[in-house]
């Protein structure tokens, strides 16, 4: 049986791939000399301008081409020639210095001299070679020169009006009526306006972009640093604790073993919550936290959580009390209750001074129950009080080094407390210290 064979389809795909990549290998040899040093971002711009420059000579030598064969050696033919020379110029200045905006600045200049020299002797504002003129803002733009888009765009317009003049004063002979020169001018320089409108924006997008992506690599950096830092502590102490109990020199030191054991387990469970905060920042941002409702008494979770954290306090000679007034049940998930509830004394008792008091207040209040958690540690700075509910907020005072933490608890509380329908805040005593408060509508 013949077996019919088919021509191979063209892979398009690979094809344009391997022609951006063979363009870039091409503009890349213009930049070898500061290819180490460009990040990727200023190697993309870069790349576009070798490739305005390159096209800037390309277009200007054109023009010079059909100048010269059609009018011979002339003033236009010459400018047009030194618009070659300029650019040429430029794009070798660029190569030796790798310091784009001059070159920019070279390249808009050349091409505003070449435009109007041109236009001057060809119908002056009818001219079809200031339709180029929109170009110039876009190449403004993406060069980074000291010629903004609307210095551009202000530099054109006086060119555009010496035309006008030089009409006016009937030095351009023109084959069209003189009473359509106004309206070329304004159409001219509208489109000007509107090209450096839309330059503007995308700049402006561009710059808020390269700045909220600063800001998240800077708080990915500081979320590896703190991460490797919340895991390698207890890890090490872990790890040493492990050792001395299998290596058998302790075997005759009972009390000793059961302090390390005792260390071991809390370390294993700081452990486990760091893991458990990431997790639940996941699920946060990607709206997966799932609440399991139930009618319960929000004293009996604020009780487990004073009796949870009764060995922090005591460690730390902090007297942990409750002021529970009777409030009506909530619709909540406890288990998440207990977590923000804990999280709030946690974090009060670690900042607070040994002999210090730590009171959990539970009253009815307008929008239904509000829980609040009030400390005498050394409260918190204003400026950093409106970022106290974002992810990995650390103030960078010397206490709050020392005690250490994620950064992840309030923000994963504000989360929990939002999701059940209620509000989280902070505010500072007038004695001293911190208040952390959330409401919750009753049921």
């Amino acid at each position: 049986m013949d077996h019919l064979h088919h021509p191979k389809k063209t892979d398009t795909r690979g094809v344009a791939t391997a022609y951006f990549d063979a363009q870039r290998r091409f503009l890349d040899l213009f930049l070898r000399r500061h290819l180490s040093r460009l990040s990727q971002q200023e190697l993309r711009r870069s790349r576009v301008m070798v490739a305005l420059l390159i096209f800037g000579i390309l277009a200007i030598s054109a023009m010079a081409v059909v100048r010269l064969s059609t009018e011979g050696i002339g003033p236009v033919s010459l400018v047009v020639c030194f618009g070659v020379l300029a650019i040429v110029a430029s794009l070798v200045f660029f190569v030796r210095t790798g310091k784009s905006g001059a070159a920019g600045d070279l390249l808009i200049l050349s091409g505003v001299a070449v435009i109007f020299m041109t236009a001057i002797n060809d119908n002056g504002l009818h001219s079809r070679v200031l339709t180029w003129l929109p170009s110039l803002p876009l190449i403004a733009n993406f060069t980074s020169a000291r010629l903004t888009a609307m210095r551009t765009t202000l530099l054109v317009l006086f060119g555009l009006l010496m035309l006008l003049a030089a009409h006016e004063m009937q030095w351009i002979a023109s084959s069209y009526p003189d009473e359509s020169l106004v309206g070329r001018l304004t159409a001219g320089f509208g489109s000007m306006l509107f090209v450096s409108a839309i330059a503007y924006a995308y700049e402006d997008s561009r710059r808020q972009a390269d700045k909220e992506r600063d800001a998240l690599s800077r708080t990915r950096s500081d979320w590896v640093s703190m991460v490797s830092h919340e895991l390698r502590t207890p890890l090490t102490s872990l790890y040493g604790g492990l050792k001395l109990l299998a290596n058998g020199k302790l075997d005759e030191q009972p009390e000793t073993q059961q302090t390390l054991l005792t260390m071991s387990t809390r370390n294993t469970e700081r452990l486990i919550g760091l893991v458990n905060d990431v997790l639940d920042v996941e699920r946060l941002s990607e709206s997966r936290f799932e609440l399991n409702l139930k009618t319960i008494d929000l004293a009996g979770v604020i009780d487990e959580a004073v009796k949870i954290q009764q060995y922090l306090a005591d460690e730390g000679g902090i007297v942990l009390r409750t002021r529970l007034e009777p409030v009506s049940s909530v619709m909540a998930d406890p288990d998440r209750l207990l977590q923000v509830v804990q999280n709030l004394l946690s974090n009060a008792i670690k900042f607070s001074h040994a002999g210090g008091e730590v009171v959990v207040h539970l009253a009815p209040s307008e929008a239904g129950i509000m829980c609040n958690v009030q400390d005498e540690g050394e409260g918190v700075s204003e400026a950093f009080s409106n970022h106290l509910f974002e992810r990995f907020a650390q103030e960078t005072s010397d206490t709050r080094r020392r005690s250490g933490g994620s950064g992840l608890g309030l923000y994963i509380s504000k989360g929990i407390i939002e999701l059940h329908g209620g509000q989280i805040g902070y505010r500072s005593r007038e004695t001293g210290g911190s208040e952390f408060f959330f409401t919750l509508p009753d049921r």
